[in-house]
């Protein structure tokens, strides 16, 4: 993550070095564009980040539902327990459980 800060720092401001405090250089006065141009970069990124998150959400609702109708399978569960995978993550059952009770 501080790798992707970095990457992230250096493309919006380039390769010179700077105090990372979040104000401008004080020989350095921001124009009302430059201060929209950020706004809007931060928008944006942020916006990526809600995308992102709501994709990474919609993913794990599938899988947990995929699973949790599997394991309602008998015959799923009897071929689980021969491959010798019948146990299931702590968390992950909790959550399979609130969505049972849930439905």
């Amino acid at each position: 993550m501080a790798a992707k800060r970095i990457v992230e720092e250096r493309r919006r401001r380039g390769k010179h070095l700077r105090q990372q405090t979040g104000k401008p250089p004080v020989n350095q006065k921001l124009s009302p564009a430059a201060l929209i141009r950020a706004y809007q970069e931060d928008v944006d990124r942020k916006r990526g980040l809600i995308r992102r998150a709501n994709v990474a959400r919609d993913r794990l609702l599938l899988v947990t539902e995929a699973l949790r109708r599997l394991s309602l399978s008998e015959q799923f569960t009897a071929l689980i327990e021969d491959e010798g995978l019948g146990t299931m993550p702590e968390n992950l059952a909790l959550h399979l459980d609130r969505m049972e009770a849930s439905s």
